[in-house]
């Protein structure tokens, strides 16, 4: 616990420390840009060749090359050796611009330093953008998946005491005010409050808490005042889960990544191999004495270098997936990789499990059948037979009931294991529970034809009803499978339920097939047949540990992140943090969105690149600074285009 507990804290000082790093390295970058916008401006305007020399106008101009280019330079030399790949963006822009500063060679007339310095200023800013653009992208899914509390105000022995989260231990209580962040998970002990869970759900609608209520790290008091004791260390509490799933989530690259790096690698060296055949031939066909050809045709060909430069593609691509995880886990959806964005878009069959996924998971009374006694008597009588057990069942049955009253007037009870309970209540003996309970204590009765489970009731000796208890379908249950089905997309329950009950939710909710009273291997072996047999991919929805086999095995496991076991949502692709099985259908419809935006992304970077090269080649000394802003620019462009998915509608 010691370690867990250090490695918790760890991971927050590496975040911490990040965080500074990055507002170094921001005001550094910044620094440098306005450093070789300066030094840039000096020798255009004031130290030109023409007022003091080539000597004096190349050393202003080069010492701003090297504020700007330093690093990328390195990148690019570093990427030749180690990755052996010589003809990535950075190596294209040092190409470019040097070829630029090269250019002076055929005479004072060809002097682009101004050029030169641009290419690589303007590819700066270009990733300065894309930084921000990352960052906010980031910043956005750990606003939207939990907020870590900076301190927590902890009651001892009357004093109040200000601590770290993740100091906190079981059994201490914390005070929470108005505006503060919950700091661990917990029960209310004293209180009441309106709690904001949109950092944990998606659901903008404050949730009321009272007393006894359990209340979640990561989620805020907007009204009232608690005192919450702690029943998880900060290591195993909700925002810490939370925060490791959102490190998980940068994992894992899409099909579209895959491609982008191998689109990379095949497209630059074409383009090079077509600037360098631009830069050649055309002068050895026309004039090879002519040194105004030759620096026509070398000019035009840096044009296409930096014309080519796939940056637009390989920055605006992956951050439409990362900007799809955000918007995703604004919805109380996390998403552990891109990858998983590709399956679903390929998704066909849904697989569920019932309990606890598609229903609460929790008992409830949906139907209450008296005889020969009215519905206040009934109640009265059965909340009195179950007040003192601690059975599901009976706690069912007596929830929100207030049983001071009616337990003062219990003067004999007995529970009996798997049948119910015997007692003497206000003077009356009560037998309540199953057919065999009432059938020791010979009460007649007719036995009740009903889909549930059935608590039998008798008063003195005579039969008095029964009450029928389900675990109640969620309400977006239905609308998950009816969106599911619109999609195309095919819907399978698989439960160790009984046959009886099973069927009458597959029936309620229009799923199309259903298989009840399975084991947990019975369940991964009607999975694997499934993703056999399928086209498409298959994935599977569920909460408990008996879930985690199926949601490992499907193509996209998709876990409970409130109800869910821990393995399962350790295991799980996707987690849903407030358990809305509908989500499954937000996470399908963010999919799509993300492809058709990385599609237009791709399409759009090619569409231009190509017609500016033609323009580049058939117009004489094309600028090459149009080039580089038009590169840079379609990258900015590009980049807005990715990130404005983080505020998307999701229809």
């Amino acid at each position: 616990m010691g370690n867990e507990v250090k490695a918790s804290r760890c991971a927050c000082e590496k975040n911490s420390d990040r965080e500074k790093d990055d507002s170094q390295k921001l005001v550094i970058t910044i620094l440098r840009l306005a450093v070789t916008l300066t030094l840039a401006g000096l020798g255009y305007l004031l130290f030109s060749e023409a007022n003091y020399g080539l000597f004096v106008n190349l050393a202003f101009m080069l010492t701003a090359w090297v504020v700007s280019a330093y690093d990328l330079v390195y990148e690019a030399f570093k990427n030749l050796i180690k990755e052996k790949n010589p003809f990535d963006e950075k190596m294209l822009m040092t190409i470019a611009s040097i070829g630029a500063f090269c250019l002076r060679f055929f005479g004072p007339n060809y002097n682009e330093f101004v050029e030169a310095v641009m290419v690589v200023f303007l590819y700066q800013i270009g990733e300065f953008f894309e930084d921000l653009a990352t960052k906010r992208s980031h910043k956005a899914i750990t606003d939207a998946v939990g907020l870590r509390a900076k301190a927590a105000t902890r009651l001892v022995d009357g004093t109040l005491q200000v601590v770290k989260p993740e100091d906190l231990k079981i059994g201490d209580t914390v005070l929470v005010k108005v505006g503060e962040i919950i700091p661990a998970d917990g029960t209310i002990v004293e209180g009441e409050g309106s709690v904001d869970m949109s950092s944990l759900t998606g659901e903008s609608m404050p949730i009321e808490k009272k007393t006894s209520d359990f209340v979640n790290s990561g989620t805020i008091l907007r009204n009232g005042s608690l005192k919450v004791r702690v029943e998880r260390d900060y290591e195993d509490s909700t925002v810490s889960k939370i925060l490791k799933l959102v490190e998980d989530s940068e994992k894992g690259k899409s099909n579209a990544d895959k491609f982008i790096d191998r689109f990379s690698k095949i497209y630059t060296p074409i383009v090079v191999g077509i600037a360098v055949l631009v830069a050649v031939l055309p002068p050895l066909l026309t004039g090879v004495n002519d040194s105004a050809i030759w620096f026509q045709w070398l000019y035009t060909s840096i044009c296409l270098l930096v014309i080519s430069c796939p940056c637009a593609i390989v920055i605006s691509v992956p951050l439409a997936y990362f900007s799809g995880i955000g918007l995703a886990s604004k919805h109380g959806i996390i998403i552990k990789g891109a990858a998983y964005f590709d399956k679903l878009n390929e998704l066909g069959i849904l697989v569920s499990d019932k309990t606890g996924t598609l229903t609460q998971g929790n008992f409830a009374v949906t139907k209450v059948v008296p005889s020969g006694i009215d519905g206040k008597g009934f109640n009265t009588y059965l909340w009195a037979a179950e007040a003192r057990s601690n059975h599901p069942i009976a706690k069912a049955i007596v929830k929100g009931v207030d049983l001071s009253a009616i337990s003062a007037k219990i003067s004999t009870y007995e529970e009996k294991a798997g049948f119910g309970e015997t007692l003497v209540y206000d003077g009356h003996k009560v037998v309540a529970g199953n057919a065999g309970l009432l059938a020791q204590n010979n009460i007649l009765f007719a036995p009740a034809d009903e889909v549930g489970t059935v608590v039998y009731l008798a008063v003195d000796g005579t039969y008095a009803g029964y009450a029928l208890l389900n675990d109640v379908v969620r309400p977006e249950s239905k609308q998950m499978v009816a969106d599911l089905q619109k999609m195309g997309v095919k819907t399978i329950m698989l439960t160790g339920d009984k046959k009886k009950s099973a069927e009458s939710v597959a029936c309620t909710l229009g799923i199309h097939e259903c298989h009840s009273e399975l084991l947990p291997k019975d369940k991964t072996e009607l999975l694997k047949n499934e993703i056999s047999e399928s086209k498409k991919a298959v994935a599977y929805i569920g909460d408990g540990i008996n879930d985690a086999p199926s949601i490992v095995l499907a193509d996209v496991g998709v876990a409970m992140g409130g109800a869910g076991s821990d393995m399962a949502i350790e295991n799980a692709d996707i987690v849903i943090m407030n358990d809305d099985p509908s989500k499954v259908v937000t996470a399908v419809k963010i999919a799509k969105m993300t492809r058709t935006r990385a599609i237009v992304n791709v399409a759009v970077a090619l569409v231009v690149k190509l017609a500016i090269m033609v323009l580049a080649i058939v117009i004489p000394s094309f600028p090459l600074l149009i080039a580089v802003l038009a590169d840079t620019g379609l990258t900015a462009l590009l980049i807005v285009n990715s990130v404005l998915l983080l505020s998307a509608k999701v229809r």
